[in-house]
């Protein structure tokens, strides 16, 4: 009972896709249950996780942070390791079941702006979407704290994975890691090619990275180490990576840092770089779209939506 808690409560949860390389990419994303199925969207205009996906289904989901689900850090560590379906073809719908979830889910200054129509269509280049399910084959659950069970407690190296040069972590990303209340998540492959995750306590060197519990790990095998918070339901969520792979010793050597964003805070609701985003975003929207074959949009909620039509006025009626 406690798993099924855990998976429809969090607000949270980190997804991790294997790259062309085999190496693995983790990022926090919103999840859902829906029908036994795990569901994520990611942005239209930066579908990354959803080529992954679409290349290599192989996929997983840790769910690990209880920030803003009414649950709380006694919960167990719970993977959720499965193969993805990736939904890409009806970007109409996929944005309409994105809004419905913003305004069931989403944080209550985004739900009441996405009310109205005007502020959707600036946003459109944002809530255009693809929705990635994953069907759940196999979970594990252990103690916080804890190494993960057998079976998930070693990094093994693909075949195709070739380890490339080391990068120095910067001293003003060093800085920024104490801003991280929890520890980071490290993704990393399975023996059996599956991806897999856990928590784990990083000492981070410029050139090294000394890494805890202790895993079994093989000299080149690849990982991902996942820095992110979620400030309260979504109104920020900060999030950085560090990509590498394993040497002889077990420890992890950097090849390149992606997402780190600087010293202010620029990734919260109304913040000037979210908005930077979706202003470029909405402009190359409609260009992508024609180069993909697919019909321009309208950023709304379905038609099985309760919102209130005089709010609605004014907004397009007809549906595709």
């Amino acid at each position: 009972m406690q798993r099924e808690d855990i998976l429809a409560t969090y607000r949270v949860a980190e997804l991790v896709t294997v790259a062309r390389d085999g190496s693995p990419v983790c990022w926090p994303m919103a999840p859902a249950l829906e029908g036994g199925r795990l569901a994520f969207s990611t942005g239209y205009m930066y579908p990354t996780k959803a080529r992954n996906a679409r290349r290599d289904p192989r996929v997983a989901a840790l769910f690990s942070d209880p920030t803003a689900s009414g649950r709380d850090d006694d919960d167990p560590l719970v993977l959720v390791q499965g193969r993805a379906e990736v939904f890409d073809e009806d970007i109409q719908r996929n944005t309409e079941r994105y809004v419905d979830q913003l305004l069931t889910k989403g944080p209550p200054a985004l739900r009441l702006g996405l009310r109205f129509p005007l502020l959707r269509a600036v946003m459109a280049g944002y809530l255009a979407r693809i929705w990635i399910e994953v069907v759940p084959e196999q979970d594990h659950v252990w103690p916080r704290g804890s190494a993960p069970p057998a079976g998930i407690s070693e990094a093994s190296r693909p075949s195709r994975f070739e380890p490339s040069g080391p990068t120095t972590v910067p001293s003003r990303v060093l800085r920024w890691l104490a801003r991280y209340r929890r520890p980071p998540v490290l993704s990393y492959i399975a023996p059996d090619g599956r991806p897999a995750m856990t928590r784990v306590h990083a000492e981070v060197r410029p050139d090294r990275i000394r890494i805890t519990p202790q895993l079994v790990t093989h000299d080149g095998a690849p990982a991902c180490l996942t820095y992110h918070r979620l400030i309260g339901n979504y109104r920020a969520n900060d999030a950085f990576l560090i990509r590498g792979h394993f040497d002889a010793a077990g420890g992890l050597v950097p090849e390149r840092i992606v997402g780190y964003g600087g010293t202010v805070e620029d990734r919260g609701l109304g913040s000037l770089n979210l908005l930077r985003l979706i202003r470029r975003f909405g402009e190359q929207l409609p260009a992508e779209l024609a180069r993909q074959g697919h019909p321009a949009i309208v950023a709304r909620p379905s038609a099985r939506t309760n919102v209130d039509p005089r709010v609605e006025r004014g907004a397009p009626s007809k549906r595709r």
